[in-house]
């Protein structure tokens, strides 16, 4: 295991991805790796009753275990399994009237939107939320289950720590605004795929447009990459970036916080550059 916690979850990935290479019967697929850096935990499934989990020895081989019959799938996820993704993506026209909308406009399109595969699980859209006009926006990656269900971006347990580093720096949730790189919920809480994002982000630009905050916070890898086409957050992070003459600081995404808190130090360290450029200093409080 790593020296620290911030590198716990790169060794369990480099360990998974040596056994899904060596163990003939590993079968890891790419995705279930991608899940440890998802927004959510994800929850192990229990096995069948009277059933056992696996056994492995230690060349990683399953211990041999009584074949049972798998049940098949409950209707809602054969519902998951057998949907198919629409014909067509954002189309050069599509792109060219949505960069001549207004807010109220672009809402409503965004709402009836099904240009990508994420809009038949959705049960709402998430399209964003707070100061229309402000100087301050928020970009993270794609809503949660939370926020799905409300239709508001940021209400879960990562939205409540946002709030919190949004007071911390002075302000508001009324005050700035927040939204994602797509609208629509990615089932199981996955990262945004390419095609998703890329389909979606013609809204997020326009938002911007509309908006034209002074400042851009990014929350997480995902907006660094389809936004600012750069990867690399750790990397990335504490440095001012630029978006059309707006300025971007990218930082870590709360849910990540949530899972590495000694990794709050250094948010709290990028937004107090953003703090900083607009004139609010941090005081903190003398204990007497």
């Amino acid at each position: 295991m790593g020296n620290s916690a911030s590198n716990f979850f790169d060794d369990i990935i480099r360990t998974l991805s040596i056994e899904a290479e060596s163990a003939k019967f590993a079968n890891i697929d790419s995705n279930i790796l991608k899940e440890f850096y998802s927004e959510t935990t994800v929850q192990s499934v229990p096995p069948p009753s009277g059933q056992t989990a696996p056994l492995y020895g230690s060349d990683a081989s399953p211990v041999s275990q009584p074949k049972t019959e798998i049940p098949p799938p409950e209707p809602q996820q054969q519902h998951e399994q057998n949907i198919q993704p629409p014909p067509v993506g954002m189309s050069p026209a599509d792109i060219s009237a949505i960069a001549q909308m207004d807010m109220p406009t672009l809402h409503h399109n965004a709402k009836s939107c099904n240009r990508c595969p994420l809009f038949q699980w959705r049960k709402n859209l998430v399209f964003g939320a707070g100061n229309p006009q402000a100087d301050l926006m928020f970009i993270g990656e794609g809503p949660g289950r939370d926020e799905d269900e409300q239709g508001i971006p940021f209400v879960g347990e990562a939205g409540q720590l946002m709030t919190k580093m949004i007071n911390a720096m002075q302000f508001t949730r009324s005050d700035v605004y927040i939204t994602n790189i797509v609208k629509c919920r990615p089932p199981k809480n996955r990262n945004p795929e390419q095609q998703e994002a890329e389909t979606c982000i013609a809204f997020l630009k326009r938002q911007i447009e509309l908006i034209q905050p002074k400042v851009i916070v990014l929350l997480g890898a995902i907006p660094l990459q389809f936004l600012m086409k750069r990867t690399g957050i750790t990397r990335s992070r504490g440095q001012w970036l630029e978006y059309n003459g707006i300025k971007v600081m990218p930082t870590f995404h709360p849910a990540y916080l949530l899972r590495n808190p000694a990794a709050k130090k250094d948010v709290w360290h990028d937004l107090q550059m953003v703090m900083q450029l607009f004139g609010k200093i941090h005081s903190p409080v003398v204990k007497r």
